[in-house]
């Protein structure tokens, strides 16, 4: 084993993917590079989190609401993540990273941010035609759940539907599960695998998740042992897995760059009905209303902090094996060129594309609508370096592994305009980048709705 904090040479990207070891490795892939970061020097402790957002919802009361006094606690979030990079640096790091993921909820659900002991680099996998991926052996005879099954969430959008008639709402995304459990073991690797080949375009990512417990006030925290946060023992190790097509941001010195994409069309596999919801998709005044919503809500939060913005006037249509998007590429240069990547990912999350718009009422709709708590999904992956530099992607089209469950997310978008039946199926369109991972047919058999 290198010395911590080494930064070792590798061949490929195929070469990291070999290396890759579930509950230990931290696998990051965009259409820049690809990172494999293994081991824990020092975590971002989850009880630190708790304490310190749960003292965010207490202090609401006195004439500020939760969104109002969450943004002031990013800036103790970002003195928690320099303090990291600060203790890694003395025990021998020249340029240490952050990896791993935020939440969709800081307040409720927590960061899975490390200091690793070793990274490797290497070049993005490149891109090939689409070829067969292999069914796990874990998708024989699976048993899959919905949560909320289909009509409830068809009534949800309903509902959401009439509040944007009635009020100053204007887009909520609303989630969905489907729990997956299989008969044997999940092979975690081939999973990455399968994702990292089919979405060459896209952010392929891998991110271990520490055990944790739910205490008080809906907080999550590490199991308590004679008061110190230790994890819980003897749980198997659970992954949050994915393929996003959706930068949130990337920081290299000054240059900013972001790609946030709202509006979707399923793809056919028929060429001709594939082009035709293409072109439908991006002459949509529905959809193009609902990616308005998004690039007026990044270009708001960029503005304080970036000079010189370039944002197109008109979306443009990106593809993954899966999905049609509206997309559009924002580019910047920073006022303070140390503003570090976290921080900008930070002031944007979390966008209309994930949440709504605006982001406290389209918040408190979620819970009211959703019946589980989202944790990873929809938060926000990738790393920072110690120069500020990094990559930050969206947590969409991603599950959470562990043992023989994955437990799969989609979300839909929901404007003036939206059916209930129409994003139901969305979602089930978004939920094929998984069970196709897992080879799975899209149309999944011995389907529960809880």
């Amino acid at each position: 084993m290198s010395n911590a904090g080494s930064v070792i040479a590798a061949t490929s990207a195929i070469d990291l993917l070999e290396q890759y070891r579930e509950g230990t490795s931290f696998f990051w892939s965009s259409p820049q590079h690809t990172l494999l970061a293994q081991g824990e020097q020092i975590r971002w402790f989850a009880k630190e989190t708790a304490e310190a957002l749960q003292s965010t919802v207490n202090k609401s009361v006195n004439g500020k609401s939760i969104e109002q006094k969450y943004k002031e606690e990013c800036g103790l979030f970002i003195e928690r993540i320099q303090q990291l990079m600060e203790q890694a640096k003395q025990s021998g790091q020249s340029n240490p990273l952050v990896v791993g993921a935020v939440p969709f909820d800081p307040i409720h659900s927590t960061a899975e941010l490390y200091v690793p002991e070793t990274v490797q680099w290497a070049e993005p996998l490149p891109s090939e035609p689409r070829t067969f991926i292999p069914k796990l052996p874990a998708a024989a005879g699976c048993e899959v759940t919905e949560v909320p099954a289909g009509t409830v969430y068809e009534q949800s959008v309903n509902n959401v539907l009439v509040d944007l008639n009635e009020g100053d709402l204007h887009k909520v995304v609303l989630s969905r599960t489907l729990e997956v459990t299989s008969q044997t073991v999940v092979n975690t690797h081939q999973l990455l695998l399968n994702l990292f080949k089919d979405n060459t375009h896209g952010y392929t990512f891998a991110v271990p998740m520490r055990d944790i417990v739910q205490v008080e006030n809906h907080v999550t925290t590490y199991k308590q042992s004679n008061k110190t946060s230790t994890p819980v023992e003897n749980k198997p190790s659970r992954t949050f897995i994915g393929a996003s097509p959706e930068l949130l941001v990337t920081r290299r010195g000054s240059s900013v760059r972001v790609n946030p994409l709202a509006g979707s069309a399923a793809r056919s596999e028929d060429p001709a009905e594939d082009r035709r919801r293409a072109e439908a998709l991006l002459a949509s005044a529905k959809d193009r209303h609902e990616h308005a919503l998004v690039i007026e809500a990044v270009v708001t939060a960029l503005s304080p902090l970036c000079k010189h913005l370039s944002v197109p006037a008109e979306p443009t249509l990106i593809q993954t094996c899966t999905m049609w998007h509206l997309s559009t590429e924002i580019h910047g240069e920073l006022v303070d060129p140390s503003t570090t990547s976290m921080e900008l990912a930070l002031a944007l999350h979390p966008t209309p594309a994930i949440c709504g718009t605006p982001v406290q009422v389209a918040r408190e709709v979620i819970q009211e609508q959703e019946p589980f708590d989202r944790g990873l999904f929809t938060g926000m992956v990738g790393w920072c370096d110690s120069k500020g530099d990094g990559e930050w992607a969206v947590t969409i089209r991603c599950a959470e592994v562990q043992d023989r469950t994955v437990k799969l997310f989609a979300g839909a978008g929901i404007v003036a305009g939206s059916t209930a039946e129409a994003e139901l199926a969305e979602t089930d369109a978004k939920f094929r980048t998984m069970l196709l991972a897992m080879g799975l047919d899209s149309t999944v058999s011995n389907r529960k709705e809880d």
